[in-house]
C-alpha cells in the first residue's frame, strides 16, 4: 500500500472504499440472477402445469434484459457505502464472491418475484374460464396475459433493485432518493414498459395489449412484496447483530 499524503486516515478510507466496491458487485449480481429467476420461474410453471404456451416470449425476455435490467446493474455500482461497513470483520480470503448468504438471497428475491409473476399470469387465465387447449398466440386473453407477466417482472425488478440497494439498513433510512441514477433508470424501465403495452407497433413485435389502472395497481402491489419481504429480513438482520453487541447502540 502507498500513501499518497501524510495521514494514515487514508488507510480507513481506502478499506472503506474496497468494501464498498465488493459489496456493490454483489449488489449487482444478486439483482441480475434474481431477475433471470423471475423470468424462467413462469416459464417452468407453465410447462408443468401443461399450458400449452410461454408466459413471457424469447424477444420479451430480451426486452427486459437490454431494456429494463441493464442500467438499474450498472447505477447499483455507484450506491454509497452502507454506515455499518467498517464494522464488519473483514471477510475470509477464502471466501467466494457466490458465497451462500448472496446465493440465498438470489433465490430469497427471486423466488417471490417468480410466485408473483406466475400469480398474475394464471389468475388471468384461469378468471377467463377458456380451455388450457383453446389458447393461440393471437388469443386476446392470453396477449393482456403475456403482458401481466412481462409487466409484472419489470415492476418487481425495480422494487428488487431498491432492496438490494442495501444488505442491512433499511432502505427508507439509506434513502430513497439517495441515488438518483437508479431511480431514472428504474422510471426508464417502467416507460418502456408502458410502450410497449400501448404503442401498437410494439405491440405488433411483442405480441402485448394494452393494461389499465387496475393491472398497474395490482403489479404494483406484487412488486413491493420483493422489497417489503427484504426489509424484514434487514430488520432479523441487524436484532441479531444486535444481540450479539449486548443491546441496541
Amino acid at each position: 500500500m502507498v500513501l499518497l499524503d501524510d495521514s494514515f486516515a487514508s488507510i480507513a478510507t481506502a478499506v472503506r472504499l474496497g468494501r464498498s466496491v465488493y459489496q456493490n458487485i454483489r449488489k449487482f449480481l444478486i439483482y441480475v440472477f434474481s431477475s433471470n429467476i423471475g423470468e424462467l420461474g413462469p416459464i417452468l410453471a407453465a410447462t408443468f402445469a401443461g399450458f400449452p404456451l410461454v408466459p413471457v416470449s424469447a424477444v420479451q425476455i430480451l426486452a427486459i434484459d437490454l431494456g429494463s435490467d441493464v442500467m438499474p446493474a450498472l447505477a447499483l455500482g455507484a450506491e454509497r457505502p452502507e454506515p455499518d461497513v467498517m464494522d464488519r470483520p473483514p471477510r475470509s480470503r477464502h471466501e467466494r464472491l457466490f458465497s451462500a448468504a448472496v446465493v440465498g438471497r438470489i433465490l430469497f428475491l427471486g423466488g417471490i418475484q417468480a410466485l408473483g409473476v406466475c400469480a398474475v399470469f394464471f389468475w388471468h387465465i384461469h378468471s377467463s374460464g377458456i380451455p388450457f387447449d383453446d389458447f393461440t398466440e393471437d388469443h386476446p386473453v392470453y396477449r393482456e396475459a403475456v403482458t401481466l407477466a412481462q409487466g409484472g417482472i419489470v415492476l418487481s425488478q425495480f422494487f428488487v433493485s431498491l432492496a438490494v440497494r442495501t444488505d442491512r439498513q433499511s432502505i427508507p433510512k439509506a434513502g430513497l432518493l439517495s441515488n438518483p441514477a437508479l431511480l431514472a433508470a428504474g422510471g426508464f424501465g417502467v416507460a418502456l414498459m408502458a410502450a410497449i403495452s400501448y404503442l401498437p407497433p410494439l405491440q405488433a413485435v411483442f405480441n402485448t395489449a394494452p393494461l389499465d389502472a387496475t393491472d398497474w395497481a395490482v403489479l404494483a402491489g406484487l412488486g413491493t412484496l420483493p422489497l417489503l419481504a427484504d426489509e424484514v429480513r434487514k430488520a432479523w438482520l441487524r436484532r441479531r447483530a444486535d444481540r450479539r453487541k449486548g443491546g441496541p447502540r
